[in-house]
């Protein structure tokens, strides 16, 4: 008897450590539309480094234009307008 008492607090003991730590996300469903769950919805949170991305990727061929603009000024100078005297 003190056996088996012994075997099942020995495997209570080992299941109690098993599982996830710390706090557990909900899943996506696999069907239908559930209503958004504000900033912390998986959704939102794509939906934001999305616009991130294409924000990001907007900024830096602003910033490869006005870099081909500069180098094209360099390249060819002004043009000077030639006044008879």
């Amino acid at each position: 008897m003190m056996r088996i008492t012994l075997a099942i607090l020995a495997a209570v003991a080992s299941l109690s450590a098993c599982g996830l730590r710390g706090g557990l996300e909900r899943p996506v469903p696999l069907w239908g539309n559930p209503p958004n769950e504000g900033p912390l919805d998986p959704r939102s949170i794509k939906e934001a480094e999305e616009k991130a991305k294409a924000e990001k990727a907007r900024i830096e061929a602003e910033e490869r234009r006005r870099e081909q603009e500069q180098l094209q000024q360099q390249v060819t100078p002004p043009a000077t307008p030639t006044t008879p005297q």
